[in-house]
């Protein structure tokens, strides 16, 4: 585990966490990291040529990136956009398709 009291350097630490991880465990995994001292995080799979790819890869550089509450969030979306009327964020947790599709892809 990385220690934040490590000296400065200039030394680039990078980690990796898995991209779609249930409860965006890579987001929290990945902003632990950040705290602990990484200067960049690699999302594995987080690209793979499907029609998901730019709609994730937005979300988590969004919320690796982001320095607000992950528990407290305010969106400034309309209703119909933040969940109130059944909308993207209605449900909290994303699903991601490529998760629930069988595929024959290999590491």
């Amino acid at each position: 585990a990385l220690q934040s009291s490590q000296p400065q350097s200039d030394a680039a630490i990078i980690a990796s966490v898995t991209a779609m991880s249930p409860n965006a465990g890579e987001v929290a995994k990945g902003k632990e990291l950040k705290t602990a001292g990484c200067s960049s995080i690699l999302v594995k799979h987080a690209c793979c040529g499907d029609g998901e790819d730019l709609e994730y890869a937005t979300f988590v550089v969004k919320e690796l990136s982001s320095k607000a509450s992950s528990s407290f969030a305010f969106s400034g979306l309309t209703g119909s956009a933040n969940g109130h009327f059944g909308g993207v964020a209605a449900s909290g947790e994303v699903t991601w398709r490529r998760m629930t599709t069988p595929t024959t892809a290999t590491d």
